[in-house]
């Protein structure tokens, strides 16, 4: 009489191709040299190159880790929804305030194509994050995650001179060069981005799917990157403590369930 040990199905995933995870780990790896390149160089280029391969890391683990379906849920809604808030924005100073985009290259009825990459870029992993850690209230923890990656990615642009405002009133602590309105507005935007893309954005994954730990070092990195670069690189302490907190409160929790949490 033979003794099996049963192991939950939920718990049995496999491995994608050795050769797609190495695809998915070089576009990020590559997206992190670009980064680290631009705190030496000052070549602007660089931050846009990162956006690029960035893009290309969310679009490849989306379609690794859950499929066709979500793929194109993913990639079409957010490719609308950015289109139509930033041209919005850019026509009628609102949410965003007054600003406008500079030295971005091609664009797509006013809004630089590179904006829209940069969103593919992010949401992704965002999205990923708020469901992992508020599954009830994904729309208001990917609000705050998307304000808190704002906090450092605005500031990068506006140093890099590729965003400016145009604006007199209160502005962010520690950005003198963007309005307060823009906190706010983002926090308006990922509510409703967030609200609707975890209605029509599958949650399933794949039974042969890439892992989630690309999608950890994302997060980390994006971290690490930005309270490193504004504490050494370009004198704004500010900014890294108060990025840092928000982003990092929403980081903490999120690695707490991943490594300490269910599976």
């Amino acid at each position: 009489m033979s003794i099996r040990n049963y192991n939950p199905g939920r718990n049995r995933r496999g491995r994608v191709s050795i050769a797609a995870e190495r695809f998915l780990y070089g576009s990020l790896s590559f997206s992190i040299i670009a980064q680290v390149l631009f705190l030496f160089q000052k070549n602007d280029r660089l931050i846009l190159i990162s956006a690029v391969l960035g893009a290309v890391f969310a679009l490849t683990h989306a379609q690794l880790a859950y499929a066709k379906r979500y793929f194109w849920s993913y990639l079409i809604f957010t490719l609308s929804f950015s289109l139509i808030v930033e041209s919005v924005s850019l026509n009628t100073a609102w949410p965003f305030g007054e600003v406008s985009y500079q030295n971005l290259g091609f664009e797509i009825s006013g809004v630089p194509l590179i904006v829209v990459v940069m969103w593919l870029a992010t949401m992704h992993p965002l999205l990923i994050l708020a469901r992992r850690i508020a599954p009830n209230w994904v729309f208001l923890c990917g609000a705050l995650a998307i304000t808190a990656y704002e906090l450092f990615f605005d500031q990068l642009l506006v140093a890099s001179k590729f965003k400016i405002w145009n604006f007199e009133g209160a502005h962010i602590p520690f950005q003198t060069r963007i309005p307060l309105s823009n906190l706010f507005g983002w926090l308006l935007v990922g509510v409703v981005y967030f609200g609707v893309a975890h209605l029509v954005i599958p949650k399933e994954r794949r039974k042969i799917s890439a892992s989630l730990t690309s999608i950890d070092a994302f997060l980390v990195w994006t971290w690490l990157f930005h309270v490193s670069a504004n504490l050494f690189f370009f004198g704004k302490p500010g900014t890294a403590l108060l990025g840092g907190l928000v982003y990092g409160a929403l980081l903490l929790p999120y690695l707490s369930s991943r490594y300490l949490g269910q599976p």
